[in-house]
């Protein structure tokens, strides 16, 4: 019997809070806009904010990726789950800056990143019926609420041609998380379009 090719990428897994940025993480994996040669992307959909910490935990334990982020949600102030989110991941490495460092975060949720490949927005908060003109507007999807045929349709419409125009958004976007209409998505993406892996040893030095 033949053995299983060895891959000498670098493991990369990211605990994404649910089907929406797992869903958004996998269709930017297949546009091949990063350095899939170099890392092998592992997501892993948590469900909800309220497994994050315990499937971080898990993967980290389970030592089978070289390191592990977290894609998640900021939701709104005063941010209590979040907050829960990144106390735990700094109070499992013993680390008050641990989150800084493995955390891509969107205030107030990931849409504001995935909207960002269709247009300029600023959303204020997570609500599907709040944010639903501003969906069917950018997006022509009627009634948007999260459910999977939904969110299958909405990735479809995200190309690579938007992936750069969604870059420069979110460039400007670059604050901190408790500020409505940011996220960090920048450095991160800048880290995965880059062959130089020495972030990864950055990372898991600083973790000790």
């Amino acid at each position: 019997m033949a053995k299983p090719p060895i891959s000498y990428r670098h493991r990369v897994c990211v605990i994404c809070e649910g089907l929406e940025d797992t869903k958004y993480f996998n269709r930017l994996l297949q546009l091949n806009v990063w350095c899939t040669d170099i890392y092998d992307f592992y997501p892993i959909n948590a469900k909800s904010a309220s497994n994050i910490f315990a499937r971080y935990q898990d993967a980290y334990n389970n030592d089978a990726y070289e390191v592990i982020l977290v894609f998640c949600d900021t939701d709104k102030a005063p941010y209590r789950e979040y907050s829960q989110i990144k106390n735990k991941i700094n109070g499992f490495h013993a680390k008050s800056e641990a989150t800084d460092k493995v955390v891509i975060f969107a205030n107030p949720c990931t849409m504001q990143i995935v909207l960002s490949h269709f247009g300029d927005v600023d959303l204020k908060n997570q609500g599907k019926k709040t944010n639903g003109n501003i969906i069917e507007e950018l997006t022509g999807i009627v009634g948007y609420d999260a459910h999977a045929d939904q969110v299958k349709e909405l990735c479809s419409k995200i190309f690579r041609r938007s992936y750069y125009e969604m870059r420069e958004r979110v460039k400007e976007m670059d604050n901190g998380d408790d500020v409505s209409g940011s996220t960090n998505f920048i450095h991160f993406i800048g880290k995965f379009e880059n062959a130089d892996i020495s972030w990864i040893k950055d990372i898991n030095d600083y973790l000790g």
